[in-house]
């Protein structure tokens, strides 16, 4: 019998593919900093572009082409086991990402 695979650890930043039942979203956003040790891992969903987008709060993020983006008041904790393959990364909106957490936690006004 093949031994387990241990649990995924993406990095800060990074956009992984997930097996989460109930997330429509294809990709998630790691949020949280990989140095910290649990069994999950707090993310948000990426999602095509919608009406009443605001950069503030939902940064645009790039896969593949395609424009998503980060659902920010959406973010959850998942088990870093349903986090599968890193397929980009978001270091280069790590401003914008951490701007729209600022807003989110500090109460900070849009617009």
């Amino acid at each position: 019998m093949p031994a387990p695979m241990p649990p995924s650890n993406p990095h800060r930043f990074d956009i992984v593919r997930h097996g989460a039942r109930g997330v429509r979203a294809p990709y998630l956003l790691v949020l949280q900093h990989h140095d910290v040790p649990s069994a999950t891992r707090i993310v948000a969903p990426l999602t095509p572009p919608g009406p009443g987008d605001h950069d503030a709060i939902a940064p645009r993020l790039r896969v593949d082409g395609a424009e998503f983006r980060a659902r920010l008041l959406d973010m959850a904790a998942i088990p870093r086991a349903l986090l599968l393959e890193t397929v980009a990364s978001a270091a280069a909106e790590a401003d914008a990402i951490t701007y729209a957490m600022d807003i989110i936690f500090g109460g900070y006004p849009v617009g």
